[in-house]
């Protein structure tokens, strides 16, 4: 099996030495794919808001060194301290990608709903055709009103902007001569080049554990990407996933669902998430890592050995 890491872009992870160094040490590790995170901006409060996360995803966290570079929480929201640095995560993309040659590059996860399609549609199509077919796009539709007023979004019409965010952008990817008219995006006739290196486009992963989240799956998505998905209910999630796809005319052997989970993961937890239908993991890193060359390479040669050697032989 195949795993990926989500280590760079927040807080002293976010320059782009350590994107570049830890990139290169993950593809020498023998990791398969680099995610970044994503919020546009964060505030020191949330009142209209609830972390949806506020109570851990169901697995046990590793305990953090008091000294460890980034801290992190699962109280009202993960990053403890919103002055901390979070890039964008195309930008951190691109520059994974330009450091690497067989990495493959993804967001996990871009909030859709708050961004236009057509650019992001242009950014990521660029990014493909630059890295040979390595980008992967993981989408969600966000949890912060806060942040979508910021940007001037409808939440409440989040689920249906990414719904529509996501034909839109298939439709620049596919067609020479595009055309898509919905209730928030439209346009005719749009000619958007270069179009992505990989065939169909780039892969479209959604985040999420909800009905609406499945449904879009089903219909719309190349992948799955749970985050709270506790091992004993992972069968019939990802049973109900794959007849609710087959029920939308879609193969769901093609699908791709990749769990997030932790480097503590035991390794029948492991096993128990392969046989419940996980295709592959990304590991999320507690904040671990070292910021300088040499203790970067120290820790992704003890995660190959530790982590991507024993998920490749399950």
């Amino acid at each position: 099996m195949k795993v990926g890491i989500t280590c760079g872009g927040i807080g002293p992870y976010a320059s782009g030495e350590f994107i570049r160094l830890s990139a290169k040490a993950a593809e020498d590790a023998g990791f398969a794919h680099y995610w970044m995170p994503d919020h546009v901006v964060q505030f020191a409060e949330y009142p209209e808001s609830v972390y949806p996360y506020a109570e851990g995803s169901g697995q046990e966290i590793p305990d953090q060194d008091p000294d460890a570079p980034l801290q992190f929480s699962d109280d009202t929201y993960a990053n403890v301290n919103p002055l901390n640095p979070l890039i964008d995560p195309v930008i951190g993309m691109s520059w994974a990608a330009a450091a690497t040659s067989r990495l493959e590059v993804g967001s996990n996860i871009i909030v859709l709903p708050q961004r236009n399609p057509v650019f992001l549609a242009k950014s990521l199509a660029t990014l493909d055709s630059f890295c040979a077919g390595r980008a992967l796009l993981g989408v969600g539709v966000g949890w912060a009103k806060e942040e979508f007023d910021a940007v001037g979004a409808d939440f409440r019409a989040r689920g249906k902007r990414t719904d529509e965010a996501i034909d839109a952008m298939r439709s620049l990817w596919l067609e020479d001569y595009s055309t898509y008219r919905g209730e928030h995006f439209s346009f005719d006739k749009a000619c958007s080049f270069p179009k992505p290196a990989r065939a169909g486009g780039v892969p479209i992963l959604i985040g999420g554990e909800s009905k609406a989240a499945m449904r879009r799956i089903a219909k719309r998505g190349d992948g799955w990407l749970p985050y709270n998905l506790p091992i004993d209910e992972a069968a019939s999630a990802i049973g109900e996933l794959r007849e609710m796809t087959r029920a939308e005319g879609r193969d769901p052997d093609s699908l791709r669902i990749i769990k997030i989970v932790y480097s503590n993961a035991h390794p029948d937890d492991l096993k128990r998430f392969r046989d419940a239908g996980v295709t592959e993991f990304n590991i999320a890193s507690s904040g671990e890592i070292p910021t300088d060359e040499a203790g970067i390479r120290s820790k992704f040669a003890e995660f190959g050995e530790t982590i991507v050697e024993p998920i490749s032989r399950l």
